[in-house]
């Protein structure tokens, strides 16, 4: 007797617990960043683990991601409350407002879409339920 077995047909998604502790810990720290300005260390923290994580588990951070945590303090930029966006002819410039770092964006080309958000990089997309 042959038993048919339908969990071997579900794809698994290899860390999918890591992604979803990502994701939890990047919307604490958004919360947390816009809800008032006090909490400015808890945020910082949140982000931290955020990238520690990150590396530890060897999974990349989606490319919006990245661009929303400063590279100098690790706190959330996030446009009028914790930095200042300028945009010049070329470039858009956004400055951390608690350490000054400057993070630049080319702004030349407005059809420009990274790879990772192109049609043509995705390979497979997993349901989960």
């Amino acid at each position: 007797m042959e038993s048919t077995n339908n969990s071997t047909k579900i794809k698994k998604c290899a860390g999918k617990d890591n992604l979803q502790r990502l994701n939890y810990l990047y919307q604490a720290c958004n919360a947390i960043t816009t809800e008032n300005e006090t909490n400015h260390l808890a945020s910082v923290m949140y982000s931290n683990l955020l990238v520690a994580i990150s590396k530890k588990a060897v999974q990349r951070m989606d490319i919006e991601v990245k661009r929303t945590i400063c590279k100098g303090c690790r706190c959330m930029l996030l446009a009028g409350i914790t930095c200042k966006v300028r945009i010049k002819k070329k470039h858009s410039i956004w400055t951390c407002t608690k350490c000054n770092t400057a993070k630049v964006f080319p702004a030349q080309n407005p059809d420009y879409v990274p790879w990772n958000l192109q049609d043509d990089s995705v390979v497979e997309t997993l349901q989960y339920k």
